[in-house]
Protein backbone atom coordinates (compact mmCIF):
# COMPACT_ATOMS: atom_id res chain seq x y z
CA UNK A 1 0.00 0.00 0.00
CA UNK A 2 1.15 3.23 -0.92
CA UNK A 3 1.36 5.70 2.44
CA UNK A 4 0.38 9.10 1.86
CA UNK A 5 1.77 11.68 3.48
CA UNK A 6 0.33 12.68 6.86
CA UNK A 7 -0.84 15.59 6.43
CA UNK A 8 -4.15 14.53 4.14
CA UNK A 9 -5.35 13.11 7.44
CA UNK A 10 -7.09 16.35 8.68
CA UNK A 11 -8.78 16.61 5.28
CA UNK A 12 -10.03 13.52 5.35
CA UNK A 13 -11.83 14.11 8.30
CA UNK A 14 -15.90 13.81 7.97
CA UNK A 15 -17.99 15.38 10.59
CA UNK A 16 -20.81 13.07 10.86
CA UNK A 17 -20.57 11.74 14.54
CA UNK A 18 -23.85 10.25 15.56
CA UNK A 19 -24.99 11.90 18.52
CA UNK A 20 -29.05 10.50 18.55
CA UNK A 21 -29.59 12.47 15.40
CA UNK A 22 -28.11 11.93 11.69
CA UNK A 23 -25.75 15.01 10.91
CA UNK A 24 -26.21 16.50 7.45
CA UNK A 25 -24.11 15.41 4.65
CA UNK A 26 -23.79 18.02 1.32
CA UNK A 27 -26.24 18.91 -1.11
CA UNK A 28 -28.93 17.14 -2.13
CA UNK A 29 -28.65 15.14 -5.28
CA UNK A 30 -32.76 14.45 -5.51
CA UNK A 31 -32.75 11.09 -4.50
CA UNK A 32 -34.21 9.89 -1.46
CA UNK A 33 -33.76 7.70 1.93
CA UNK A 34 -36.96 6.69 3.25
CA UNK A 35 -37.00 6.36 7.40
CA UNK A 36 -38.86 3.98 8.94
CA UNK A 37 -42.01 5.28 8.69
CA UNK A 38 -41.99 5.27 4.80
CA UNK A 39 -41.40 9.32 4.44
CA UNK A 40 -38.80 10.52 1.95
CA UNK A 41 -36.04 12.25 3.20
CA UNK A 42 -33.47 13.85 1.10
CA UNK A 43 -30.45 11.71 -0.05
CA UNK A 44 -27.35 13.75 -0.55
CA UNK A 45 -24.24 12.76 -3.18
CA UNK A 46 -21.38 10.76 -1.92
CA UNK A 47 -19.88 13.56 0.26
CA UNK A 48 -16.91 15.04 -1.85
CA UNK A 49 -14.64 15.62 0.76
CA UNK A 50 -14.23 12.15 2.16
CA UNK A 51 -10.75 10.60 1.75
CA UNK A 52 -11.16 7.03 3.48
CA UNK A 53 -10.82 4.20 0.90
CA UNK A 54 -12.36 0.67 0.92
CA UNK A 55 -10.47 -2.02 2.92
CA UNK A 56 -7.62 -3.46 1.26
CA UNK A 57 -4.98 -6.30 2.24
CA UNK A 58 -2.94 -9.22 0.97
CA UNK A 59 -6.07 -11.43 1.46
CA UNK A 60 -8.73 -9.12 0.43
CA UNK A 61 -9.02 -7.66 -2.68
CA UNK A 62 -10.07 -4.66 -1.91
CA UNK A 63 -13.11 -2.11 -3.55
CA UNK A 64 -16.22 -1.14 -2.23
CA UNK A 65 -18.90 -3.99 -0.96
CA UNK A 66 -20.97 -4.44 -3.24
CA UNK A 67 -25.11 -4.38 -2.63
CA UNK A 68 -27.22 -6.41 -2.81
CA UNK A 69 -24.69 -8.74 -1.35
CA UNK A 70 -22.94 -9.39 2.02
CA UNK A 71 -21.03 -6.90 3.75
CA UNK A 72 -18.02 -7.66 6.49
CA UNK A 73 -17.87 -5.73 9.54
CA UNK A 74 -14.37 -5.85 9.73
CA UNK A 75 -14.00 -4.75 6.54
CA UNK A 76 -14.56 -0.74 7.44
CA UNK A 77 -12.99 1.86 5.42
CA UNK A 78 -9.16 3.04 6.10
CA UNK A 79 -6.89 5.76 5.68
CA UNK A 80 -3.99 4.99 3.09
CA UNK A 81 -1.39 5.88 5.63
CA UNK A 82 1.52 3.81 7.58
CA UNK A 83 0.86 1.11 10.63
CA UNK A 84 2.39 4.18 12.95
CA UNK A 85 -0.46 6.79 11.91
CA UNK A 86 -3.21 4.24 12.35
CA UNK A 87 -1.41 3.14 15.70
CA UNK A 88 -1.98 7.08 16.92
CA UNK A 89 -5.37 7.23 15.85
CA UNK A 90 -5.16 9.04 12.32
CA UNK A 91 -8.65 7.23 11.46
CA UNK A 92 -10.53 8.12 14.06
CA UNK A 93 -13.74 10.33 13.49
CA UNK A 94 -12.87 9.36 9.47
CA UNK A 95 -13.10 5.97 9.02
CA UNK A 96 -14.87 4.96 12.40
CA UNK A 97 -15.10 6.21 16.29
CA UNK A 98 -14.08 4.44 19.23
CA UNK A 99 -14.82 4.76 22.74
CA UNK A 100 -10.36 3.64 23.05
CA UNK A 101 -7.44 3.87 21.31
CA UNK A 102 -6.30 0.37 21.38
CA UNK A 103 -7.85 -2.76 19.78
CA UNK A 104 -9.32 -5.50 22.45
CA UNK A 105 -9.16 -8.25 20.40
CA UNK A 106 -5.95 -8.43 17.89
CA UNK A 107 -2.05 -8.07 18.20
CA UNK A 108 0.53 -7.84 21.61
CA UNK A 109 -0.83 -7.57 24.84
CA UNK A 110 -4.60 -8.51 23.37
CA UNK A 111 -6.82 -11.10 23.93
CA UNK A 112 -5.61 -12.92 20.95
CA UNK A 113 -1.96 -11.60 20.60
CA UNK A 114 -0.08 -12.42 17.67
CA UNK A 115 0.88 -15.90 15.42
CA UNK A 116 -1.81 -15.78 12.43
CA UNK A 117 -3.85 -13.60 10.37
CA UNK A 118 -6.68 -13.50 11.99
CA UNK A 119 -5.01 -12.75 16.01
CA UNK A 120 -3.21 -9.69 13.80
CA UNK A 121 -6.04 -8.62 11.90
CA UNK A 122 -5.89 -4.62 11.51
CA UNK A 123 -4.21 -5.06 15.20
CA UNK A 124 -2.90 -0.99 14.56
CA UNK A 125 -6.34 0.22 14.60
CA UNK A 126 -8.92 1.06 17.63
CA UNK A 127 -11.83 -0.61 16.52
CA UNK A 128 -11.71 -4.32 18.22
CA UNK A 129 -11.79 -7.42 15.98
CA UNK A 130 -11.67 -10.84 16.85
CA UNK A 131 -12.61 -14.25 15.62
CA UNK A 132 -14.95 -17.31 16.10
CA UNK A 133 -13.14 -19.97 17.91
CA UNK A 134 -14.61 -23.58 17.55
CA UNK A 135 -13.80 -27.13 19.49
CA UNK A 136 -12.23 -25.43 22.05
CA UNK A 137 -10.60 -27.91 24.12
CA UNK A 138 -10.88 -26.54 27.67
CA UNK A 139 -14.56 -24.92 27.48
CA UNK A 140 -16.42 -24.42 24.74
CA UNK A 141 -16.45 -20.21 23.95
CA UNK A 142 -18.16 -19.61 20.29
CA UNK A 143 -19.67 -23.58 19.24
CA UNK A 144 -22.00 -23.93 23.25
CA UNK A 145 -24.85 -25.69 23.10
CA UNK A 146 -26.49 -22.05 23.83
CA UNK A 147 -25.93 -20.93 20.40
CA UNK A 148 -28.79 -19.80 18.29
CA UNK A 149 -26.87 -20.63 15.11
CA UNK A 150 -23.65 -21.90 14.66
CA UNK A 151 -21.06 -19.13 12.82
CA UNK A 152 -18.02 -20.30 10.55
CA UNK A 153 -15.08 -21.21 12.22
CA UNK A 154 -12.36 -18.19 12.59
CA UNK A 155 -15.22 -15.95 11.12
CA UNK A 156 -13.44 -12.32 11.66
CA UNK A 157 -15.86 -9.95 13.74
CA UNK A 158 -16.45 -6.42 15.21
CA UNK A 159 -16.31 -7.06 19.10
CA UNK A 160 -16.33 -4.72 22.22
CA UNK A 161 -18.83 -2.93 20.65
CA UNK A 162 -19.95 0.14 23.08
CA UNK A 163 -22.49 2.52 22.68
CA UNK A 164 -21.53 5.96 20.52
CA UNK A 165 -19.41 4.03 18.43
CA UNK A 166 -19.70 3.48 14.61
CA UNK A 167 -18.08 2.56 11.62
CA UNK A 168 -18.21 3.40 7.57
CA UNK A 169 -17.93 1.79 4.32
CA UNK A 170 -17.77 2.30 1.03
CA UNK A 171 -20.58 1.12 -0.93
CA UNK A 172 -21.53 0.03 -4.58
CA UNK A 173 -25.20 -0.74 -5.16
CA UNK A 174 -25.86 -2.28 -7.88
CA UNK A 175 -29.40 -2.30 -7.93
CA UNK A 176 -31.94 0.69 -6.91
CA UNK A 177 -34.40 -0.42 -4.63
CA UNK A 178 -35.63 -1.53 -1.00
CA UNK A 179 -33.52 -3.13 1.14
CA UNK A 180 -33.36 -5.59 4.97
CA UNK A 181 -30.83 -6.66 6.41
CA UNK A 182 -29.86 -10.01 7.46
CA UNK A 183 -27.21 -10.17 10.21
CA UNK A 184 -25.13 -12.78 12.43
CA UNK A 185 -24.19 -10.89 15.68
CA UNK A 186 -24.42 -11.63 19.58
CA UNK A 187 -25.82 -9.32 22.02
CA UNK A 188 -25.89 -9.88 25.85
CA UNK A 189 -28.33 -6.77 26.48
CA UNK A 190 -30.12 -6.23 23.22
CA UNK A 191 -29.92 -2.70 21.78
CA UNK A 192 -30.16 -0.79 18.84
CA UNK A 193 -28.23 0.09 15.18
CA UNK A 194 -28.98 2.56 12.51
CA UNK A 195 -27.43 3.10 9.65
CA UNK A 196 -27.05 6.57 7.58
CA UNK A 197 -26.20 7.08 3.88
CA UNK A 198 -23.89 10.18 2.54
CA UNK A 199 -24.86 11.64 6.37
CA UNK A 200 -28.07 11.47 6.26
CA UNK A 201 -30.39 8.82 8.28
CA UNK A 202 -31.74 6.12 6.14
CA UNK A 203 -33.45 3.75 9.06
CA UNK A 204 -33.91 4.91 11.79
CA UNK A 205 -32.95 2.91 15.13
CA UNK A 206 -32.98 -0.69 14.51
CA UNK A 207 -33.84 -2.72 17.14
CA UNK A 208 -31.34 -6.13 17.96
CA UNK A 209 -32.58 -8.96 20.24
CA UNK A 210 -30.81 -10.25 23.32
CA UNK A 211 -28.88 -13.17 23.18
CA UNK A 212 -28.68 -13.38 26.78
CA UNK A 213 -29.23 -17.09 28.24
CA UNK A 214 -29.90 -17.40 31.71
CA UNK A 215 -28.65 -21.05 31.61
CA UNK A 216 -25.45 -20.54 30.77
CA UNK A 217 -23.62 -20.01 33.80
CA UNK A 218 -20.11 -19.37 32.23
CA UNK A 219 -21.06 -15.15 32.37
CA UNK A 220 -18.00 -14.04 30.27
CA UNK A 221 -19.98 -16.66 27.25
CA UNK A 222 -22.98 -14.36 27.36
CA UNK A 223 -20.92 -12.31 24.81
CA UNK A 224 -21.01 -15.37 22.66
CA UNK A 225 -24.34 -16.41 22.25
CA UNK A 226 -24.75 -16.22 18.12
CA UNK A 227 -27.80 -15.39 16.36
CA UNK A 228 -29.19 -14.57 13.25
CA UNK A 229 -31.55 -12.10 12.32
CA UNK A 230 -33.56 -11.44 9.04
CA UNK A 231 -35.85 -8.81 8.09
CA UNK A 232 -34.37 -6.21 9.95
CA UNK A 233 -35.53 -2.94 8.58
CA UNK A 234 -36.86 -1.85 5.44
CA UNK A 235 -35.21 1.10 3.97
CA UNK A 236 -33.87 2.48 0.12
CA UNK A 237 -30.66 2.70 -1.19
CA UNK A 238 -29.64 4.27 -5.08
CA UNK A 239 -27.61 2.83 -7.15
CA UNK A 240 -23.99 4.01 -7.21
CA UNK A 241 -21.35 4.55 -4.96
CA UNK A 242 -22.21 5.43 -1.07
CA UNK A 243 -21.35 6.17 2.27
CA UNK A 244 -22.71 3.84 4.33
CA UNK A 245 -22.01 4.44 8.44
CA UNK A 246 -22.97 2.08 11.07
CA UNK A 247 -24.06 2.84 14.11
CA UNK A 248 -24.27 1.33 17.54
CA UNK A 249 -26.72 3.43 19.55
CA UNK A 250 -27.29 2.26 23.23
CA UNK A 251 -25.62 -1.06 24.34
CA UNK A 252 -22.28 -2.45 24.86
CA UNK A 253 -21.52 -6.07 24.67
CA UNK A 254 -22.48 -6.46 20.91
CA UNK A 255 -20.39 -8.72 18.72
CA UNK A 256 -20.98 -8.35 14.37
CA UNK A 257 -20.14 -10.57 12.00
CA UNK A 258 -21.34 -9.67 8.96
CA UNK A 259 -24.66 -7.85 6.80
CA UNK A 260 -26.49 -9.20 4.05
CA UNK A 261 -28.61 -6.24 2.02
CA UNK A 262 -31.17 -8.10 0.97
CA UNK A 263 -33.68 -6.91 -1.96
CA UNK A 264 -37.42 -6.67 -0.32
CA UNK A 265 -40.36 -5.19 -1.26
CA UNK A 266 -41.70 -1.71 -0.98
CA UNK A 267 -43.49 -0.29 1.44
Amino acid sequence: MRYLLCSIVAAASLACAHAGAPSVGSAPSGSVAPTQAGRATPLPRFPAHYRSVPFLDARHAGGAQKIPGRLQNEYYDQLDVAFDAQAKGAEEGACYHDTDDRNSGSGPGALNGTGSYEKEFRMHESPDISYVKLHNANVAIDDSPYDFVRPDSNALYLGWIAPGEWVRYTIDVTEDGWYSITTLYTSKFGGHIALDVNGVDATGPLEIPTTFVKADTVEWRQAHHWNRITGLGRFHLPKGKQLLTLHFLDQPVFNFDYMDFVKSAAP
